[in-house]
């Protein structure tokens, strides 16, 4: 014999099986990422599974309504975190795009900056930022001691840090 939990689970699983695509569809006419929607989909059910009195006729309209409910509390949500950031001035729906645009930006002032180098500055800095070679390295490389090679490191690195600060208003 069935009791009347078992029979609620039966008839939320056949209007889930029934609707969860109309449901769905709520949270994507939002643009709200399919992981999410999903997940929200899922919640829906749940609360209609915290129900004690279910009227079948009903269920698929308090099921819509509780969509409807979580979108809009999900874009407030999002809404408030955008916020949030816009006020410390971060951007997170920056597009590739913009930030390989930048990237460029930045990788043309630092050339800019190291092609007005000393050729041993230049040699120094490039062999440690594209070559990755350690001071160590670059000391028997460039017939240097450690301690000049770690000072040319530090006023190369200054240099191109100043000068991209400078390009890109920081």
């Amino acid at each position: 014999m069935k009791t009347v939990s078992d029979m609620n689970r039966q008839i939320i699983g056949n209007v889930y099986q029934e609707i969860r695509h109309d449901i769905y569809a709520i949270f994507r006419q939002a643009c709200i990422v399919e992981e999410i929607c999903d997940d929200l989909v899922q919640e829906v059910f749940m609360k209609i599974m915290g129900l004690d009195i279910i009227i079948r006729e009903q269920l698929k309209g308090l099921a819509v309504m509780i969509a409807y409910q979580k979108r809009t509390d999900y874009l407030r949500h999002r809404a408030y975190i955008n916020k949030v950031n816009a006020d410390y001035g971060w951007t997170m729906e920056r597009s590739y795009n913009d930030m390989k645009a930048e990237v460029n930006d930045i990788l043309q002032v630092e050339m800019k900056t190291i092609n007005g180098m000393s050729e041993l500055d230049r040699k120094t800095y490039s062999l440690s930022r594209f070559e990755e070679k350690t001071a160590d390295e670059m000391a028997v490389i460039l017939h240097l001691s450690k301690r000049a090679v770690e000072s040319r490191l530090y006023r190369t690195r200054n240099m191109v840090r100043e000068n991209v600060r400078k390009a890109i208003n920081f």
